[in-house]
């Protein structure tokens, strides 16, 4: 356990602009377009006549509205981050185990006291925990930061943004739902994490390529070959993969149901699983059977990644 956290701590710092750095950047731009927006607000807007309807207006809505559309809005302001760290994720992986050898310092880290195995599974965890985890602490930090600003702009206008809207949000429950969703896509994923992972450990060059390219391949053969069978486009490894995004935990659209538009997990694109952003529906997908295929296809990827890295030279 101790040498995991070691290598897990190497995989931070060796990272942490990646890690901690792009999350800042990503927060940093949140304040400043609120920024923005309130000096624009203020220098077309005359004594804030527009700002203070507005609060007038959110002040006369019941408790229950208020509190429901504030959680919404925390939740929704996590979409960009979400899609960030899925870029962050998807290029850390490519290079985990290319890098070693592109830099040749492979050979030094076979020298320390871990095994193979461990080392991929430090880079697997370092994806699948201490970049969500961070990536979350950060939208803390932005959204509080927000409501500070927010709560000063109210009070500016002789308004209380504690019973307005601080006392009627429920934050602890919006970060709670966003870290549950990141942990539960981290698994969800974790078929692509694990080819990621492999073809960083066999690609001469350019990972990027051999990750994309033998998919793509794959896919326009196979759909090739069923067009000349039946004439038709059936189903390929391209609409596996939309299909399992589809399906994800991840907080990444929004549906309409019973005439309300609300937030929904993945994109609304068939009945297999219920999008409603709730703990069950999270929890029905990690315990279906697409997951445990996943996680079949999954452990084939990862002991490749294992066997080519007890393989690899810095050659």
């Amino acid at each position: 356990m101790n040498r995991l956290i070691a290598l897990l701590r190497r995989e931070f710092w060796e990272h942490k602009s990646a890690f901690r750095t792009v999350p800042l950047v990503i927060g940093g731009i949140h304040i400043a377009l609120l920024l923005m927006t309130i000096f624009t607000t203020a220098h077309i807007d005359n004594e804030l006549y527009t700002f203070k309807e507005g609060v007038r207006m959110l002040a006369q809505q019941p408790v229950e509205f208020r509190s429901t559309h504030i959680n919404d809005l925390m939740i929704a302001s996590s979409v960009f981050f979400t899609g960030v760290l899925s870029v962050v994720v998807f290029f850390y992986l490519l290079g985990s185990l290319f890098d070693d050898r592109k830099d040749r310092s492979i050979l030094y880290w076979k020298s320390m006291p871990a095994s193979d195995a461990l080392t991929v599974a430090s880079k697997l965890l370092a994806a699948m925990l201490i970049a969500p985890v961070m990536f979350w602490l950060v939208l803390i930090l932005t959204q509080i930061a927000i409501a500070i600003i927010a709560s000063i702009m109210v009070l500016s206008i002789g308004e209380n943004p504690w019973t307005l809207f601080l006392s009627v949000s429920n934050p602890l429950s919006a970060w709670s739902m966003i870290l549950l969703s990141y942990l539960a896509s981290a698994i969800w994923f974790l078929p692509l994490y694990a080819w990621l992972l492999l073809a960083s450990s066999f690609a001469p060059r350019i990972p990027f390529l051999f990750a994309v390219i033998p998919p793509v391949i794959f896919a326009v053969l196979q759909l090739w070959i069923e067009f000349l069978r039946t004439f038709t486009l059936n189903p390929s490894l391209f609409g596996l993969v939309g299909e399992w995004v589809a399906n994800s935990p991840a907080i990444l659209s929004v549906q309409v149901h019973n005439g309300e538009t609300t937030l929904a997990m993945g994109w609304v694109s068939d009945g297999t699983f219920d999008h409603a952003i709730t703990v069950a529906n999270i929890i029905d997908r990690l315990f279906s059977l697409p997951m445990l295929y996943g996680l079949v296809v999954a452990a084939v990827f990862l002991a490749g990644a294992v066997w080519l890295r007890r393989r690899a030279t810095d050659s």
